[in-house]
């Protein structure tokens, strides 16, 4: 692999980048067909000796040894992409926690719903890392966070009963109107949790009748994303982590 590598760089770096991902003028050889069927550089080794003129790639006269360790290091190169739970993130609280104390406070909006002194209190200690705390501040409805200690045992509350549910108000043809957490909506049918009688209820639709208004106490952060920076990311990240 390491032989490969320096041949790739030698022989084809200029072309297909350093590391095969591609670079000014040549593909991503990691994406190649021919690179991903070849055995032990049979394949490639043909290809190499005739090029492709026609697309200004010379051919090459190599040494199958030197061939062979230059398809190890495309291979290894394409495994690597292919097990993408090997990459480790090392850090990524490399923002201003002041900067994103303002932020928090100013231009983001957050402290109309949020307070580090109220339901942001400790809430870096409750994430196994700061991968996990960015997450859930971007996409809080991107998966349960991973957090220290034990699972959540069977009494955990089911997604319907948490304070961030998705509500629900169903309005009825006699001009009642029904709130409570949504279960399932479809042009078909639309069930809920009704809160006030502890079951699920449910209604057959037809043409939008009943007609159905949805409430997401997290729409705030689905607007969000569509206007974070980079910078604004890094710095919220770094004020959270502080809140220990």
């Amino acid at each position: 692999m390491a032989r490969g590598k320096i041949l790739l760089i030698a022989q084809c770096g200029f072309c297909h980048g350093s590391n095969a991902r591609g670079g000014q003028q040549g593909p991503d050889l990691t994406r190649s067909d021919l690179v991903q069927s070849d055995e032990n550089g049979k394949q490639l080794s043909a290809f190499l000796k005739v090029g492709r003129p026609e697309l200004k790639m010379p051919k090459f006269d190599l040494p199958d040894k030197d061939v062979v360790d230059l398809a190890t290091f495309l291979h290894s190169e394409i495994a690597s992409v292919a097990d993408r739970g090997k990459y480790k993130i090392l850090d990524i609280v490399v923002g201003d926690p002041k900067a994103g104390q303002a932020f928090f406070n100013g231009a983001g909006k957050c402290s109309t719903c949020h307070s580090p002194e109220g339901d942001l209190r400790g809430i870096s200690a409750k994430f196994e890392d700061a991968v996990m705390l960015q997450q859930r501040f971007l996409m809080p409805r991107g998966g349960r966070p991973r957090r220290r200690g034990p699972r959540a045992g069977p009494g955990e509350l089911p997604p319907f009963l948490q304070p961030t549910a998705v509500k629900a108000t169903v309005a009825l043809p006699a001009g009642e109107s029904v709130t409570g957490a949504l279960i399932r909506l479809t042009d078909f049918d639309v069930t809920i949790y009704d809160t006030a009688t502890q079951q699920m209820r449910s209604w057959l639709r037809h043409d939008g009748t009943p007609a159905v208004t949805l409430t997401d106490p997290l729409q705030a952060h689905v607007d969000m994303l569509r206007k974070w920076t980079d910078t604004d990311i890094h710095n919220m990240t770094a004020f959270l982590a502080t809140l220990k």
